[in-house]
């Protein structure tokens, strides 16, 4: 183990410091450029300047620590791609060029999330008994069958109905690929690195969430069947790379095509090579009887409620009543990708001493924020600032809840957590369209009849992660690997 202290000097400002190696019985001593050095000379060659690049873009741990997070990154940009150059604009189609009332839009995507949330629980379920690589590329083959659906469905002009059915299908797809995929980076991760990779993965997510949205803008001009094609084709290239250059990492698979010695050395523990039992209600009662990780779904399923204002509620707004274009749309969740992709794994570093509930707090607060400026937006400018603030929120709190649901979980139970916090998840997105829609509907042009009550739904999650803070250990709440191994002699 390393410890470091450091010292400036006085006489000429370079930084003394002192490495101790406890377990080699020995300490020593180096001096290094002064900060204002560092600062006023600059990089001075290539290696330098890409170094640089490693506080915003996270180049070493994708290209030179493990490649399975590098293949599982480019398939989250894929996928993510293909969704996001539909889903702005799905509700602008429903209810735009179909007439459909804001509230039966909400109704669809309720209907659709809560599939959205039977596939959490199976895709957890299948990606304990299968693997994570079978979970995630039949979910991307799937959800690109939908999106032919989509491209069909309105080219003959199709009921409402079919695509309250596809939109289902989609999200039952969609939603089954974040178990394995948060899984599968607890699998590979371990200690202070499984936050650092949870906030990988989710800059892939949202690359493709700054490019699909401006290719969506520019097809929803010209083209829905052409918007939902394109889309299917780029999901059914995510699904055949990732079934291609992603490995299977689920413990037990692993350990089998591995010699004794290699397995041991790769898994957590001995108990993560053993294959799970047959599913049961009693396994997946083991999350649900977590009396304090079932709070803090609870508490998160607000939070999503809020969150979930950011498809199909703030899209109509921002067009019908903020009076912005389709390619400003498009432009505005490119902002929304664009901060996550360079902003995400810098903060997650700031982040990582504090407690992940403190992160929770923050970020709920700034959710709150961003939301209330909603109500004063009537164009371009407002709308963009209101959401960099509300991007903030989401950038600080996605990947420390990701992370504290591993940090609930035993490594043999992985999934089923993951599936059951997608659960909530899943419900809080449902509920949350819903209520955006009800309420445009009964605004009726009054901006902040709609965004200070979604606002202050923001304020309640941040109140319920302050109250979670108290009820959990420290050592849990923290940004590396922990186990309820730990848990009993915290």
């Amino acid at each position: 183990m390393l410890q470091q202290e450091c010292f400036e000097l006085p006489d000429h400002g370079s930084i003394l410091r002192v490495e101790t190696f406890p377990a080699r019985g020995y300490s020593a001593l180096c001096t290094h450029a002064s900060v204002t050095e560092r600062i006023t000379s600059g990089p001075r060659n290539l290696p330098d300047m890409l170094g640089c690049l490693d506080n915003v873009f996270p180049r070493r741990a994708l290209f030179q620590r493990d490649r399975r997070l590098l293949h599982l990154f480019l398939g989250r940009v894929l996928g993510s791609t293909g969704f996001s150059i539909v889903i702005p604009f799905l509700s602008l189609y429903l209810h735009g060029e179909r007439g459909v009332p804001m509230s039966l839009v909400g109704g669809i995507f309720f209907f659709a999330a809560l599939a959205g949330a039977v596939g959490q629980v199976v895709g957890g379920e299948l990606t304990d008994r299968l693997g994570r690589k079978a979970v995630i590329v039949g979910s991307q083959l799937v959800r690109s069958a939908a999106f032919v659906g989509f491209g069909v469905a309105v080219l003959v002009h199709a009921p409402i109905f079919w695509f309250s059915l596809i939109t289902a299908l989609s999200a039952l797809a969609g939603r089954a690929f974040e178990p394995p995929s948060g899984a599968m980076v607890a699998d590979i991760a371990t200690g202070p690195a499984r936050a650092e990779y949870y906030a990988i993965l989710r800059i892939g997510g949202n690359l493709g969430w700054a490019i699909g949205p401006a290719i969506g803008g520019f097809l929803a001009a010209l083209s829905y069947p052409t918007l939902f094609l394109i889309a299917a084709g780029v999901l059914l290239a995510a699904g055949l790379f990732m079934a291609f250059k992603v490995e299977e990492t689920l413990p037990h698979r692993v350990a089998r095509s591995l010699e004794v010695q290699e397995a041991t050395t790769l898994l957590p523990s001995s108990t993560g090579t053993a294959p799970l039992a047959r599913f049961g209600f009693e396994e997946l009662g083991q999350a649900l009887r977590d009396a304090t990780f079932v709070r803090y779904c609870v508490i998160s399923l607000v939070l999503f409620t809020v969150m979930s204002q950011l498809i199909s509620t703030l899209s109509v707004y921002a067009v019908q009543w903020a009076g912005i274009s389709k390619l400003e749309l498009g432009a505005l969740y490119t902002l929304n990708g664009l901060m996550v992709v360079f902003l995400q794994f810098p903060v997650v570093r700031i982040l990582t001493p504090y407690r992940m509930t403190t992160a929770l707090v923050a970020g709920s607060i700034l959710y709150a924020l961003g939301y209330a400026m909603m109500g004063f937006a009537h164009g371009m400018p407002v709308l963009a600032v209101s959401m960099f603030v509300v991007t903030m929120g989401e950038i600080v709190t996605t990947p420390a809840s990701m992370n504290l649901v591993a940090n609930f979980s035993t490594v043999q139970l992985r999934g089923r957590y993951m599936g059951v916090y997608g659960l909530f998840n899943s419900f809080g997105w449902s509920i949350g369209p819903l209520i955006g829609g009800v309420m445009l509907d009964l605004a009726s042009g009054r901006s902040m009849l709609l965004w200070t009550p979604i606002g202050c739904l923001a304020l309640v999650a941040a109140v319920g992660y302050w109250d979670l803070r108290r009820r959990i250990t420290r050592t849990m709440d923290l940004n590396y690997e922990y186990t309820t191994a730990e848990t009993a002699t915290a």
